[in-house]
């Protein structure tokens, strides 16, 4: 059984898929901000 390709994202689904993002661009910040610090 195939999941339908073009229905929409539970509520679930999209929380835990923005809550990946989230971490993703907290780690970008922090890596950054690190590089940042260790350049100067």
């Amino acid at each position: 059984m195939t999941p339908d390709p073009d229905r929409k994202p539970t509520k679930k689904e999209m929380r835990a898929g923005g809550m990946v993002a989230m971490a993703v661009l907290v780690f970008i910040a922090l890596f950054t901000v690190a590089f940042v610090l260790m350049a100067g």
